[in-house]
């Protein structure tokens, strides 16, 4: 090979053990800013040029597609790598104590509030990108919060943290990400806006047709056109479609953090009771759109959340 051509092995970097293909990572992607979460991800190869510092990355969640269930390549700079801690042996968590915990399948900066009766902790997380602000979690969803700097954890890591098997966290699915959910003309359900962000409220409507590609033309049941002569119509896909929640017994009275949908504008925004008044039909609502307002009884339901297909109720103990 010519001197042109030759490498100087001296100049290619030896990467440590958590970056040789395959190792575990987490990523806290930049675009995503720098309250986001860290994100679980395998590394598939060193980028080139060499000299980049970029590696090739494969997430084991995020961007996966919802059609398909492929998990795209993303190039990812060093800077914004560092290692999947071992697993931890569950610990005693004081009041105030920095931590991580595991939520959606990522790991989320905040801190203990308090032990709860059940053994279980209260979390506050620090990003305000993450609602509701105050989550319950068990022991082997939390560990202790480290930040890695040159090469090490701090504070560190010691081997008597170290569990012998690795804890479960949240059940992750078994399944591939279940396709899009498919509606029949006249169906009854619920839209979203993109205008809204990302807390957005949900809509009665009803599918008047479908119009191809998991596309379909809706008609508000709430919302009326500016002249009142009708309601409005939309084309949407099915990512801001989702069938009308089951009606479920509403409580003679809601109490303090329960989670509901306040009824506000023609469509059902998510919230939790702060404070019950002295009527007992009257309540403040903080929304999710960080908003604190006050809502009847009868302009309120209790909140439930679509996942995976099915509708679920928040977990107890969840709070804003």
């Amino acid at each position: 090979m010519s001197k042109r051509g030759r490498y100087d092995l001296d100049s290619i970097p030896q990467d440590p053990p958590y970056l040789q293909p395959g190792a575990l990572v987490e990523i806290q992607p930049p675009e995503f800013g720098y309250e986001s979460p860290w994100h679980i991800a395998t590394i598939v190869q060193r980028a080139t040029p060499i000299s980049s510092n970029r590696f090739v990355v494969r997430f084991t969640h995020l961007f996966q597609d919802q059609k398909t269930g492929n998990r795209p390549l993303r190039m990812i700079s060093l800077g914004d790598i560092r290692p999947h801690p071992p697993p931890q042996r569950p610990r005693k968590f004081e009041n105030g104590d920095h931590a991580d915990a595991y939520h959606n399948n990522s790991w989320w900066d905040g801190e203990i509030v308090q032990e709860l009766m059940n053994g279980n902790y209260l979390f506050r997380f620090t990003s305000d990108y993450q609602w509701p602000k105050y989550v319950e979690f068990e022991v082997n969803q939390l560990r202790l919060h480290r930040t890695w700097l040159h090469g090490h954890w701090i504070p560190p890591l010691e081997a008597s943290e170290i569990a012998v098997e690795e804890v479960q966290r949240e059940e992750e699915p078994t399944k591939k990400t279940m396709e899009m959910e498919e509606y029949n003309e006249r169906a009854l359900v619920e839209v979203a806006n993109d205008e809204d962000g990302p807390n957005r409220a949900w809509y009665a409507a009803i599918i008047v047709t479908p119009v191809g590609n998991k596309r379909y033309l809706i008609q508000y049941t709430t919302m009326r056109t500016d002249d009142n002569s009708g309601f409005f119509g939309k084309v949407m896909d099915t990512l801001h479609i989702r069938p009308r929640p089951p009606d479920i017994e509403v409580p003679d009275q809601f109490v303090m953090l329960d989670q509901v949908d306040a009824f506000y504008k023609g469509g059902w925004w998510k919230g939790v009771i702060i404070k019950v008044l002295s009527d007992d039909s009257k309540y403040h609502v903080y929304l999710a759109t960080h908003e604190e307002m006050e809502f009847k009884h009868s302009e309120l339901r209790l909140h439930q959340d679509w996942i995976d297909g099915k509708w679920t109720k928040p977990s107890p103990g969840v709070h804003l």
